[in-house]
């Protein structure tokens, strides 16, 4: 008898112990955004009338969209798609 419930009690502190550092744990943040780096303002990852600028950092990277007051640089600007294009 003594037995079982020292196997409990040691079965309940275990649970005790990892229920504990669970509601401890620190809160998940979101994911940093990046910042725009002339004007330091967070890119967005959607077109918005207060984020109205394409732009794409590096080759190859997600489009994001920076204010309109921002003054990009023409090489990280995403060029608007030709309509109309030859076939």
């Amino acid at each position: 008898m003594n037995r079982w419930i020292a196997r409990t009690a040691g079965i309940l502190a275990v649970m005790a112990i990892s229920a504990g550092a669970a509601v401890a744990a620190p809160p998940k943040t979101k994911p940093a955004t990046v910042p725009c780096p002339v004007c330091k303002m967070p890119l967005s990852k959607t077109k918005s009338s207060k984020n109205p600028t394409a732009v794409r950092l590096k080759k190859g990277d997600p489009v994001m969209y920076c204010c309109a007051a921002c003054k990009m640089p023409a090489s990280v600007l995403v060029k608007p798609a030709k309509k109309g294009g030859k076939m």
